[in-house]
């Protein structure tokens, strides 16, 4: 019989980032909230609310520090920089940080893949973080422009010099992923170990091409938007639901899938006695290829629901239950082929015999 009660993980549970020893908690403290910057975006988060957050996670066990320069236009890490050095212990974290986007705007080599930019930009995430070191450094984007050699080649430079432990990427096609990984593995150069991307119980389009791929190449998937934006905790319903009535972010659009799915979500959450987010957090958690969601925060309260969602188990029934209604169009050349050989149609393929 299966014990809804058995703890799924804890933050000291650490998994290994990708093929890298590096280990990290399975739930990353995203920080893209922490700041004034981006108030009419992402809505309200006070200093001192985020740096209580921040030490609560810490103080749990928790390693693994999500961040970015452009976020809340640098101000995010530079709360970041400040609760560090208040807090202690940095080298005992894994603080992840990104570049690509324009920061500050207005110059045209401060935004982009390039080397002068990843140089630039590395250089002031340090300063702001008030750190000699960055474990892991991601592109933040595919701009589509910059050649594959120089973006491997600029990284491995980066871990050379110490200032950066390893290399991700972040919402950039698979097969360019790919690409990069195979010319570094060809030159001897630093791979990348990880991928962020957005992938929800709404949204699995990553399973199409990208968790396979990070699967095969050894990418340890750190998710984004794993609450599809408030979609899929309970605060959208059909306006006919009889939980109709409560109401979530402005400019979220719902289908009849997700309306679906979130029916679906609510009624495991009321077998269980979980919250939505802490079923649909569960379940992110039990998909295959996933390392460590990153979480998005703005309240105590938040976390504290969040950390939650690692103290139980949903059962193989819940899981297919919450699969069946989240299907999704895996689209050419998966839906021709299968994802597996025992789900290969044609294996076993020969020409029907004449009628």
């Amino acid at each position: 019989m299966h014990d809804l009660e058995k703890p799924l993980t804890s933050l000291t549970d650490y998994r290994r980032l990708g093929n890298s020893g590096l280990r990290v908690s399975p739930l990353c403290l995203g920080t893209m909230t922490f700041g004034t910057k981006w108030e009419r975006l992402m809505g309200q988060c006070s200093r001192d609310a985020a740096e209580a957050m921040f030490s609560t996670y810490v103080d749990n066990g928790g390693n693994f520090i999500d961040t970015a320069n452009k976020y809340q236009e640098g101000e995010t890490e530079e709360w970041l920089g400040d609760f560090l050095a208040r807090h202690g212990g940095r080298d005992e974290l894994v603080i992840a940080s990104k570049y690509s986007l324009p920061l500050p705007m207005g110059n045209v080599n401060f935004a982009g893949n390039h080397r002068k930019n990843m140089f630039q930009a590395l250089e002031a995430s340090l300063k702001r973080l008030q750190t000699s070191y960055i474990d892991v450094y991601y592109v933040h984007f595919w701009d589509h422009s910059t050649p594959e050699v120089e973006i491997m080649r600029g990284l491995d430079d980066l871990v050379r010099s110490g200032k950066v432990m390893y290399v991700g990427i972040s919402d950039t096609p698979a097969w360019e992923v790919a690409r990069c990984n195979t010319i570094a593995e060809h030159f001897g150069w630093t791979p990348f170990i990880s991928y962020q991307g957005r992938h929800n119980i709404g949204d699995r389009s990553m399973e199409r091409e990208i968790i396979p791929m990070c699967r095969k190449l050894g990418l340890g998937v750190c998710p984004w938007s794993v609450l599809g934006a408030g979609k899929y905790t309970g605060r959208h319903q059909k306006p006919d639901s009889k939980l109709a009535g409560a109401s979530g972010r402005k400019g979220v659009k719902m289908g009849d899938r997700d309306y679906n799915i979130v029916e679906e979500v609510l009624a495991i959450s009321e077998e269980t006695k979980k919250t939505p987010t802490q079923v649909v957090l569960n379940w992110e958690l039990q998909q295959p290829g996933i390392c460590a969601p990153i979480l998005g925060l703005r309240k105590m309260s938040h976390l504290v629901d969040n950390l939650k969602a690692m103290e139980f188990t949903l059962s193989p029934d819940h899981i297919g239950r919450l699969n069946d209604v989240a299907k999704f169009d895996l689209g050419f050349p998966l839906d021709f082929i299968g994802t597996s050989y025992e789900t290969c149609p044609w294996v076993n393929w020969q020409v029907p015999d004449a009628e």
